[in-house]
This record gives structure tokens, C-alpha cells and sequence, in this order.
């Protein structure tokens, strides 16, 4: 992938913000998977397919990430790797 793609999922990663109050998607799981998806745009990592990219298999917990950026993200990460294919 061009530097640009991952730079561009790395600055998208960075922007989650954690909810004050209610619940959102589980921090970790999140950033597990957006690390998956650069290292395997970075050719470091396995091939991600559409079913890795559900936000459903996310835990919704207290205080996690604001679920409308992280799918955000996911649509974009989604837009890349078509365009790649």
C-alpha cells in the first residue's frame, strides 16, 4: 500500500475519541484491528477480508470509543482495500 493509505488509517485510529459517559466500542478490539489492517497494507501482516472489518464482532463496553468514527473509519479502510483489489 502507498504510505499515504497507512498514514491516512493511522491519523483516522488516533482521532477515536472515548465516550465520557455510556458505552462504545471496546478500546483494545479496536485498536487491534486497525493495527492488523496497516500491518497488512504495509505488506507486514495477513489479508484482511470484509468479515475481519465487521464492527459487530466489537464489545460494547463503558467508556470505549464512539461508535459512528470507528465505523467511519472501517468504511474508509473498506474504500482502500477495494480500490487496491
Amino acid at each position: 500500500a502507498p504510505p499515504t493509505e497507512v498514514a491516512r488509517i493511522d491519523q483516522l485510529r488516533r482521532t477515536f475519541q472515548l465516550r465520557r459517559f455510556g458505552s462504545g466500542y471496546d478500546r483494545s478490539q479496536v485498536d487491534r484491528l486497525f493495527e492488523g489492517v496497516m500491518a497488512s497494507l504495509s505488506g507486514r501482516g495477513g489479508q484482511l477480508n470484509d468479515g475481519d472489518l465487521d464492527p459487530s464482532k466489537f464489545d460494547l463496553v463503558s467508556g470505549g470509543y464512539f461508535e459512528a468514527e470507528v465505523d467511519a473509519a472501517l468504511k474508509e479502510v473498506r474504500d482502500i482495500m477495494l480500490r487496491r483489489r
